[in-house]
């Protein structure tokens, strides 16, 4: 199929950065490496993922290069999204593409499903929100994943979160090519592993639903615990006769996976969204242990002309895989083979039909940068970025890797890491990066490398809301309220629901003594997102000031159950104990306050105090 590949030097880093730790896979689409970043303090591991076009003739050189760019900024605005791994970067090197990506520690969902091993129906469900949230965000971006299945599903180590790997447009690199004969495009377009494609993806038409179509069989196989090879369809019908095979799951959730793996695609759910929606609404006591829904996060933007490729009428190959392990990067497998069968294409990575929005109705691409909403829900009806397909510079994404995550571990080199890993970025690309620094820099305590970083940020992206917040929460460390308002005003302009903000508000009118209007903001933060610890935290802090000391109570309480490493809730929570008389509580609340912070200034005055008055 494609052309073979050498075995790489393991002594030469690859792109003169990434130093071969061992090889993770390889396959018919290239090899896949776990490296270490030798650019980066700490020599963090990434995996990179090394790309072969089908022939190396100049032509075809150049269409793989321009279809590899398009999927690397494609990439790129996914990895915004904290289960899908991040693009760190993408370079050419001797007429071979790389991709570098975060490296993700867990293992494939194919471990845990098991022949003839059903699951709990409320594990289905866990498992369902989990892939659905993900894809509700790419189908968002406008992209299909095409390849949905359990070994491309991991279960992330530190959290048992599942990670979405594998996208198979970047496949078509490996796989596109010129005809000579008739100079059109040969390009694989159908992509995707037997049991979990539909029909329609077979025939090289691949819609958001055929991704409904997918996570729905690994709902069925989780549910009765039968792989998909051994269901049979109805011969009348075409659709999968397994219901009676969900002896103990309840009609509402067989009812929604029936509709996710329909044969027709215009009879499921059109998109991730409208089948997470579904989801959310079974009956309360079915849904009630389900984890609360995550934040959207917030969408990288840019701008990509929209410039389709040529896509030919005649006949394409279709690379249909195998039930294999991850041909990627987290995880050893063995060599991957593949079935070649044919049949016509004409979509490329973007579906043809328009993304449909919560009420059912198109909505319309946007072709330029527009403040976005930082969270909301995303069952209700979302606004879609333009994502169109096109052929982009060729430059080397210089990204910080997931190691923004470690950056608390690791020696911070402010010059070094703005200088050295922002070159050749796009505009859109440095502000994100900047602004990651920025946080990096503020957790860090180092304040005014961080304003330098988020006021670069904004000069090339006025749009950040995270950025100017980073802003406000600076200045009011530094005790400049006028100062921070103002930052907080810029974020709360773009967007007006982002809770961090409205608290770093409320927090900057308490240190101009503005008490009430503090806790109006503090009690609409905690509406907003109630699962904000620092927002019940402040809301109680404010209670305390006020010394409406048992609502504090209340209100720390909850806080203290979201986050229990705060020295100053717990500080708080005793000073309102001490004025509800509750002394032995109190004195229980300032130790483990102090066992946290021993210099937190509030605890060591009252538990001086409770030494003199109490004796103890």
């Amino acid at each position: 199929m494609s052309q073979s590949s050498p075995q790489p030097n393991f002594d030469i880093p690859l792109g003169g950065r990434y130093e071969i730790i061992s090889q993770l896979g390889a396959g018919g689409f290239g090899q896949t490496f776990l490296v270490q970043d030798l650019h980066l303090p700490g020599h963090p591991r990434c995996v990179v993922k090394k790309l072969l076009p089908q022939k190396n003739d100049t032509e075809n050189l150049e269409m793989a290069r321009r279809l590899f760019d398009t999927e690397a900024k494609v990439l790129y605005k996914l990895g915004s999204h904290d289960q899908i791994p991040r693009l760190l970067a993408h370079f050419e090197q001797h007429q071979e593409f790389y991709l570098a990506q975060e490296f993700v520690e867990g293992a494939p969902l194919s471990k845990e499903l098991l022949e003839g091993q059903p699951w709990q129906q409320e594990q289905v469900l866990t498992l369902l929100q989990d892939i659905l949230q993900i894809l509700a965000f790419v189908h968002q971006q406008q992209v299909i994943h095409r390849d949905i299945k359990p070994a491309n599903l991991i279960r992330r180590r530190k959290d048992d979160r599942i990670v979405l790997i594998d996208f198979g447009a970047v496949k078509q690199v490996s796989t596109q090519c010129v005809n000579s004969d008739t100079e059109l495009t040969d390009m694989t377009i159908s992509i995707g592993t037997q049991g979990f494609i539909p029909n329609e993806q077979l025939a090289g038409k691949p819609r958001y639903s055929s991704d409904v179509y997918a996570v729905g069989i690994i709902g069925i196989w989780a549910l009765t615990g039968i792989h998909p090879k051994h269901l049979k369809d109805d011969p009348r019908t075409g659709e999968i006769n397994w219901r009676d095979r969900a002896t103990f799951a309840s009609r509402e959730l067989i009812d929604v996976l029936e509709q996710m793996v329909r044969y027709d695609f215009r009879d499921r759910y059109p998109t991730a969204i409208e089948a997470l929606g579904a989801l959310r609404s079974l009956p309360s006591d079915m849904i009630k242990s389900l984890p609360p829904p995550s934040p959207m996060p917030q969408p990288v933007l840019e701008v990509i002309h929209a410039e389709r490729p040529y896509l030919p009428s005649t006949p394409d190959l279709i690379e249909v895989e195998p039930e294999l392990e991850p041909t990627s990067l987290w995880l050893h497998n063995d060599s991957t083979t593949h079935t070649l069968t044919i049949a016509h294409a004409t979509d490329s990575i973007a579906p043809t039909q328009p993304m449909m929005n919560g009420n059912g109705s198109a909505v319309q691409t946007v072709a330029a940068k527009v403040p976005q909403k930082r969270r909301f829900p995303i069952w209700r009806g979302l606004a879609v970025l333009a994502m169109g397909t096109g052929a982009a510079a060729a430059a080397i994404f210089a990204l910080e890797p997931a190691g923004l995550r470690r950056a608390k571990e690791q020696p911070l080199n402010p010059v070094q890491t703005m200088a050295s890993s922002l070159i050749g970025l796009f505009p859109e690309q440095e502000a994100i990066e900047l602004m990651r620094n920025g946080n990096q820099l503020r957790e860090a305590g180092q304040y005014q490398d961080a304003l330098t970083a988020y006021d670069k940020a904004l000069e090339l992206r006025s749009d950040l809301a995270e950025a100017y917040w980073g802003r406000c929460s600076i200045l009011n460390a530094l005790e400049q309220p006028n100062e921070a308002l103002v930052a907080c005003n810029d974020a709360l302009a773009i967007d007006p629901q982002y809770a961090e903000a409205i608290v770093g508000k409320g927090k900057a009118l308490e240190q101009q003594r503005r008490y009430i209007e503090a806790l109006r903001l503090y009690e609409y933060a905690t509406a907003v997102n109630p699962q904000l610890a620092d927002a019940w935290i402040a809301q109680g802090m404010a209670l305390q000031t006020l010394e409406r000391s048992a609502e504090a109570l209340t209100a720390l309480e909850r806080g203290i159950g979201l986050n229990r490493e705060s020295a100053e809730a717990w500080s708080a929570r005793a000073s309102a104990l001490w004025n509800l008389r509750r002394y032995n509580e109190a004195i229980a609340s300032l130790d483990k306050a102090l066992q946290l912070d021993p210099n937190e200034p509030n605890a060591r005055a009252l538990r001086q105090k409770a030494r003199e008055d109490l004796g103890r």
